[in-house]
C-alpha cells in the first residue's frame, strides 16, 4: 500500500480528488489542515475546509507513479509531496481495530471481518462506508442506546437522515411493523438499501428514499440525528409526522445545545429524558395529546 499527502485549498480539492481517482487512487480522504471545525452546515450543504490536506492510498505502482507525475503540473499543491509506504496487513488491522462488534440491550452491531457474535438473536451487520453511522459515533451510539429500550412492536418508525440506514434497520430488527429511512443525500439512500440487502431484510417492511417518501404519512416514533441547525429548521416537518403522543428522538446535539433545542421544540413537545456521551446529546420528547400544527 502507498500513501499520498498533500497540502491544497478548497477550491482545487475537488479537482485534485478527481485526478488521484483517475490515476487509480483506491481511497481518498481530507484532513483539516488550519484547525477549522465544521459543526453546523446548513440542510444540503457539504462544506469542506479552507486548507486542507488530501491523502490517498494506491495498492498498484504504476498507478501511484502515474499520480506523482500528474501532480507535477498541479499549481495548487501548497506543501512538499509527502510519500509513504504502508504494510497491506498492518493497514487493515490498524483500521479495522477502530470498527468493533457493539451490544445495545438484545441489538449485537458488528463489522463484516468479525463473526456474528449473535448467530441466534438479533444483530446487523455493518461496515464503515460512504454515509455516515457506525454505531461508533457518540451521536449514533446514544440513539441506538435510546432505540433498544422502546417498545417497538407494531408501530412505525420514521429515520429522518438515515445515514447508512443503521438507525433503520435497528429499529425494524428490534420489532417496528414499517420503517420509513429517508435522507437527502443520494449515498445514504444507496447505502442503507445496501445495507438492508446484506443483512437480507424485508424491503416491504422498508420504506427507503428522499422525504417525499412521507407524504402524509403519520408515526409513533421519529428519529433524526442530525445537528442542532437542521433540528431547528427542520421542526414543523417533523412533528407534522408524529401522532399525538409520539416519541421523537434527536440527537446530534452539542451538549450546550440541549436546552435551546428542548425549549424549540416545547410548544408541539414535552420533554422526556437526555442522554450525554462525550460533549454529545441525545433528546427523548413526546408529542403533546392535543397536538395541532399550524
Amino acid at each position: 500500500m502507498l500513501q499520498l499527502r498533500l497540502h491544497t485549498d478548497a477550491a482545487s480539492s475537488e479537482r485534485i480528488e478527481d485526478l488521484l481517482f483517475n490515476c487509480g487512487a483506491v481511497s481518498i480522504s481530507f484532513e483539516d489542515a488550519a484547525d477549522q471545525p465544521i459543526l453546523e452546515p446548513p440542510i444540503g450543504d457539504h462544506p469542506i475546509w479552507s486548507n486542507l490536506i488530501i491523502q490517498a492510498h494506491f495498492i498498484e505502482r504504476d498507478a501511484f507513479d502515474l499520480a506523482c507525475k500528474a501532480l507535477e503540473h498541479e499549481t495548487a499543491i501548497h506543501s512538499q509531496i509527502e510519500l509513504a509506504q504502508i504494510d497491506n496487513q498492518g493497514w487493515q488491522e490498524k483500521f479495522q481495530q477502530l470498527f468493533t462488534a457493539m451490544q445495545f440491550g438484545s441489538l449485537w452491531i458488528y463489522p463484516s471481518w468479525e463473526n456474528n457474535p449473535c448467530p441466534d438473536g438479533t444483530s446487523l451487520q455493518l461496515d464503515p462506508g460512504l454515509a455516515f453511522g457506525t454505531g461508533h459515533h457518540p451521536t449514533t451510539y446514544l440513539c441506538l442506546e435510546s432505540l433498544s429500550q422502546m417498545a417497538l412492536q407494531n408501530k412505525k418508525v420514521i429515520d429522518f437522515g438515515c445515514g447508512s440506514g443503521i438507525l433503520a434497520l435497528s429499529a425494524y430488527l428490534l420489532g417496528a411493523q414499517h420503517v420509513y429511512a429517508v435522507d437527502i443525500d443520494p449515498q445514504a439512500i444507496t447505502a442503507s438499501i445496501d445495507n438492508a440487502r446484506r443483512n437480507q431484510l424485508s424491503l416491504e417492511a422498508l420504506t427507503i428514499g428522499t422525504p417525499d417518501e412521507l407524504n402524509g404519512i403519520q408515526t409513533q416514533i421519529i428519529m433524526a440525528n442530525i445537528l442542532a441547525a437542521p433540528l431547528i429548521q427542520l421542526r414543523d416537518e417533523l412533528i407534522k409526522h408524529l401522532l399525538p403522543q409520539g416519541t421523537l428522538l434527536l440527537s446530534g446535539i452539542l451538549d450546550e445545545q440541549t436546552d435551546a433545542i428542548i425549549e424549540h421544540y416545547s410548544r408541539y413537545c414535552d420533554y422526556q429524558q437526555s442522554y450525554s456521551k462525550a460533549g454529545w446529546s441525545a433528546i427523548c420528547l413526546t408529542s403533546k395529546s392535543n397536538l395541532i400544527i399550524n
